[in-house]
């Protein structure tokens, strides 16, 4: 694992941090927004994934069951993390303690400025 070289890689989101591949920025996304449906078009321009990539990231996220199509409008999916997983359950668990991590040194930095 790469060591941080300096604050705005501290701004990553926890996934992307440790697993800098598009999947992991994709699944990243839909964990950090839990609760709510994105189509490709959304996620790709938020996430700054080119479609294409995109499309295979999702594939293999749904392949896992990790995410889900929550519903379809048209021709167009929107797509969700799969709250009802283990692994997803595990995965926010890891994201929540990194977030409380992230955020107890921010409190601490800026303890010592005053």
């Amino acid at each position: 694992m790469e060591i941080l070289k300096n604050e705005e890689d501290d701004a990553q989101l926890p996934l992307t941090r440790l697993f800098n591949t598009a999947t992991a920025k994709v699944l990243d996304f839909l964990l950090t927004n839990e609760g709510l449906t994105y189509n490709e078009d959304e996620i790709s321009e938020l996430t700054t994934i080119p479609s294409r990539t995109l499309q295979r990231s999702i594939q293999i996220l749904l392949n896992e069951k990790i995410i889900k199509r929550e519903r379809k409008n048209g021709r167009t999916f929107y797509y969700t993390a799969n709250l009802s997983s283990p692994r997803v359950s595990a995965l926010l668990s890891y994201i929540n303690a990194t977030l409380i991590y992230n955020l107890d040194a921010v409190i601490k930095k800026n303890a010592k400025r005053k």
